[in-house]
């Protein structure tokens, strides 16, 4: 076949990765045009994949009047910019693989879903959990009966402290008011995602919700602390400590520097010391000003009885995605980055019963410094198969598998705001 043509529009880390899948597989995908806002991130991704000047645009306006000739855009730009991105791009009649979460309200995601399907055009989503070996397999038991009727569903969600602080507290994701979105749509829309996923033999009906930003707050702040981290007396003690975390371990240099404006191989030690003196990314965690939760819970119950509860917590000593689901005929267990199911049964025999227990190792299916338990690459492959005609993936699905896990992610931020359980109409 002949390889499939994207463009590449918002030039983020997200959106290299998705198109690192044709550097890997070029006889599958090639990299047609690209565009973002940002020069640097554009001119290096554009120099990354060999974009004549004449296919680099500054925004999708520009890469629309251009009518460009590909197969697929793959929009990964921020979360506030993905209402009008992936409208303009349906009326022009573009297959899209659009970054989550789709929006941050039903109303616009009702408008996009019914505009795709309006202009025949197909609106995919990038739920990468879905494709990992560990979901997936949990999947393909579950449609298979081999634990019956789903009873309840417990996810948790540990968010690694450094990783928390980076995006969440001095990033780009920390405020709702400015990226558009809350911690629960930004972070765990994979999460209530892959619940409504899961199960989806029946409907959410009912979510409830609570949660608060209860420790990145003033009151928390160690004793001396100074609004930047370089002047700050607590330095060699303290876990947030910006100098520790970016100067010397250079921890999320790809988003960190960014601000700095200029290719991340060029900016000098120096450069990054006068940056975190007056950025976000250098401030003290307890005394910005932000307003994302620091830990949420989610109760969903579900139109055939079934309960599901997840859990997000953030600033934890390790990161990580449990899950346990209690089942008519037996029970599943697991923790995703360590890519080992269990898979528990009470079973009839000789007269009375036994207890059987069955650990699934799908370690092996996960190459090395892949990113998402290799859900991303996998998800490139299968998206590439969709478009040359496959339907056989479990986890690929229409916008309209993708409806009920941000239904819900509307619905229990509605809840944890005003105090109440909401009640869903799906």
């Amino acid at each position: 076949m002949k390889p499939i043509k994207a463009a590449v529009l918002g030039c983020g880390d997200r959106g290299n990765v998705y198109a690192g899948y044709a550097l890997l597989h070029p006889e599958e995908m090639e990299i047609v045009a690209v565009a973002d806002i940002d020069a640097v991130a554009l001119k290096t991704t554009g120099d990354k994949y060999g974009i004549p000047d004449t296919l680099r645009f500054k925004d999708v306006d520009e890469f629309l009047a251009a009518d460009v000739k590909c197969d697929t855009v793959i929009n990964a730009t921020m979360d506030g910019a993905h209402y009008y991105t992936a409208k303009k791009l349906i009326e022009r009649g573009y297959d899209q693989l659009l970054e989550k979460p789709i929006v941050n309200n039903a109303e616009e995601l009702e408008e996009l879903k019914d505009l795709a399907e309006e202009k025949g055009v197909s609106l995919i989503v990038c739920h990468v959990l879905r494709y990992t070996p560990f979901y997936k397999y949990i999947k393909t038991l579950l449609n298979a009966g081999e634990i019956g009727r789903i009873f309840t569903m417990e996810m948790n969600e540990h968010v690694e402290l450094v990783h928390f602080a980076d995006s969440f507290v001095r990033g780009k994701w920390a405020d709702e008011r400015e990226c558009g979105s809350g911690l629960l749509l930004q972070k765990c829309s994979h999460d209530l995602d892959l619940m409504c996923w899961l199960n989806n033999f029946t409907k959410p009906k009912a979510v409830s919700s609570f949660g608060s930003r209860a420790y990145f707050i003033p009151e928390n702040a160690p004793e001396g602390a100074t609004e930047f981290c370089y002047n700050c007396p607590n330095g060699k003690t303290c876990l947030y400590c910006a100098q520790k975390i970016h100067l010397d371990l250079d921890w999320f240099y790809f988003q960190t520097w960014r601000g700095i404006g200029k290719p991340l191989d060029e900016i000098t030690r120096e450069e990054k010391e006068e940056f975190l003196k007056t950025s976000d990314y250098g401030r003290c965690v307890y005394t910005l000003r932000r307003d994302l939760v620091d830990r949420q819970t989610v109760s969903v119950a579900f139109k055939d009885g079934s309960v599901c509860l997840f859990t997000v917590v953030g600033g934890c000593s390790s990161g990580g995605r449990f899950i346990h689901i209690v089942g008519s005929k037996g029970e599943i267990s697991g923790k995703l980055e360590e890519n080992k199911i269990k898979i528990s049964r009470t079973v009839r025999k000789d007269g009375g019963f036994e207890k059987t227990t069955e650990i699934v190792d799908l370690s092996d299916k996960i190459p090395e410094n892949s990113k998402h338990s290799n859900g991303d690459m996998s998800l490139m492959r299968e998206y590439v198969r969709f478009l040359c005609g496959d339907r056989s993936s479990i986890s690929l699905t229409t916008i309209d598998d993708s409806v009920s896990g941000h239904t819900c992610v509307y619905a229990a931020e509605k809840s944890r705001k005003e105090g109440k359980t909401v009640e869903l109409e799906l």
